[in-house]
């Protein structure tokens, strides 16, 4: 049983690495490496061992003879005594090392190359004291030595995964964002679970099974789960805790592995439609910008004919100068995205939020003048962008959110406009009162050419766009059902630390 809950840990954590490829996932792995090894060293300890029910060895092992196959395997007690020294060992200092990646705890953040080393010390420490002949010459000189040591032990494993379990429920509750927390909440489950099914053998002292043949240690705990547990019915309430800590571990690392999956499965899709509208749009630009200055052209010949007449001059002047002021600001945005689409590149320099959020909304006021427009914004927080893009993806969404309103019949109700530092992200976010996105236009939103509008005036390419810019900005694009109606867009951008001090702390 032990075994195959140890093969699906390593199936898992190996997937998510394959996936993943970053130091988190690399924790993983080692993590469910450690504890593999320990509870393969705890089977091949109890194969040896013996004196078991056959419904017990069934239980355990499914059948006699696999029971049998282990126990004459050839490997002597110091080797399987460093089997279970390893795991046990590795297995907590790889759990405090992967909660502290995830903690934004200030001090541990500042400090994560002085963190890890001191988290390392005591695991190494002890593995390297619990080395058989370390071990032994030790033993041979203070008899107590086995008894300390085994304590001493004992003490920093509770206390690493007391630490762990605090750290990652501190973080879980100190994240605010949903889909943030939906997908922590997997990872804290499965480590979680993994530390159970771990603490349910961590009693294991590879210096109990150094001394096989001995008895003075079964007065500091023995073996612990072979000597409390001796009969049938605790054997199974104990698996029962195997299997329930070994599944949800399981489970939960696939969730958390399928999730990458689905991510990594749906760009690599869009990457090609993007190629595909890339080319499509830089015609697009170019055949829309010759419209644009025929168009100019045309505007100033009405101009010429209209300044003959003299009814309402001025207001036929204000008109035509605003629908001028409107192509050139059209002309100049379709240069814009041409070299953009061109060069495929950015300029990323510090920007403040407000700066890039107030040519966002200037945008979006000429566009809309008469839409309410609510703005809440940190102070001196900077980000890496290319204030002109960046802004014109905001201009996108806050024009989409307005459409959304208007749809409803919220007129009313303002578009909303956010500001905040969540995690490692700034989060601009851009809340509407429309009636949210269906599960079908949520998978779809942001293909290029896709539109759930009338398509004779609505193309598909905006919120293509606005996914194509953030992605430029090494950030990430969401969106989210709202519970009190609507829908969210939240553009994550790796938070930047250069930022002007002001009043206060804006954010975690």
């Amino acid at each position: 049983m032990l075994l195959l809950l140890s093969a699906g840990l390593l199936i898992g954590s190996a997937l998510t690495l394959i996936l993943r490829r970053n130091r988190e996932s690399l924790l993983l792995a080692a993590l469910c490496t450690s504890l593999t090894i320990y509870l393969a060293g705890i089977m091949l300890l109890i194969a040896k061992q013996g004196g078991i029910t056959t419904d017990v060895e069934n239980f355990l092992f499914f059948s006699h003879s696999i029971r049998r196959w282990l126990q004459y395997r050839f490997i002597t007690f110091d080797q399987l005594g460093m089997i279970i020294n390893v795991g046990r060992h590795l297995f907590p200092m790889f759990l405090l090392m992967m909660t502290e990646r995830y903690t934004m705890i200030p001090w541990v953040r500042k400090r994560p190359s002085f963190v890890t080393r001191l988290t390392a010390v005591l695991p190494v420490a002890t593995m390297l004291l619990y080395i058989p002949q370390v071990f032994n010459a030790c033993v041979a000189q203070y008899a107590p030595w086995r008894a300390i040591l085994f304590y001493v032990s004992y003490s920093w494993i509770i206390a690493y995964l007391l630490l762990s379990l605090f750290l990652l429920g501190y973080e879980l509750f100190s994240i605010t964002m949903p889909f943030f927390r939906r997908q922590f909440l997997m990872l804290v489950v499965c480590l979680t679970a993994l530390s159970v099914l771990y603490f349910l053998y961590c009693g294991q002292d590879p210096g109990q099974v150094y001394s096989f043949y001995s008895y003075d240690y079964l007065g500091i705990r023995g073996v612990g789960y072979m000597l409390l547990l001796p009969g049938l019915a605790e054997y199974i309430l104990l698996v029962a805790g195997n299997v329930a800590g070994g599944l949800l571990g399981i489970g939960m690392l696939l969730r958390y592995t399928e999730d990458t999956l689905s991510s990594n499965q749906e760009d690599p899709g869009l990457e090609r439609k993007f190629d595909v509208a890339r080319t499509g749009a830089s015609v697009f630009v170019h055949g829309i910008k010759n419209q644009l200055l025929a168009n100019r052209v045309l505007y100033k010949r009405i101009r010429a004919e209209l300044e003959r007449a003299e009814p309402d001059l001025g207001r036929i002047r204000e008109n035509v100068d605003r629908l001028n002021e409107i192509n050139d600001t059209l002309v100049a945005r379709s240069e814009d995205l041409y070299r953009t689409v061109k060069s495929k590149s950015v300029l990323l320099v510090p920007a403040s939020v407000e700066s890039v959020c107030a040519l966002a909304a200037d945008r979006f006021r000429k566009k809309y003048p008469e839409a309410p427009l609510d703005m809440r914004l940190p102070e001196g927080v900077q980000i890496l962008a290319d204030a002109n893009y960046l802004a014109e993806a905001l201009y996108n969404l806050m024009t989409n959110a307005w459409e959304a309103n208007v749809a409803a019949g919220h007129t009313q109700r303002p578009v909303s406009l956010l500001g905040y530092n969540v995690r490692l992200y700034t989060v601009l976010e851009v809340r509407d009162h429309g009636d949210g996105i269906s599960k079908e236009d949520k998978r779809r939103i942001f293909e290029p050419f896709y539109s759930s509008k009338n398509t004779n005036f609505n193309w598909g390419m905006g919120l293509y766009h606005v996914r194509t810019i953030v992605r430029s900005h090494l950030g990430t694009l969401r969106v989210e059902n709202r519970r009190e109606g609507g829908a969210a867009f939240f553009v994550l951008l790796p938070r930047y630390d250069g930022r002007t001090r002001r009043k206060g702390r804006h954010g975690k």
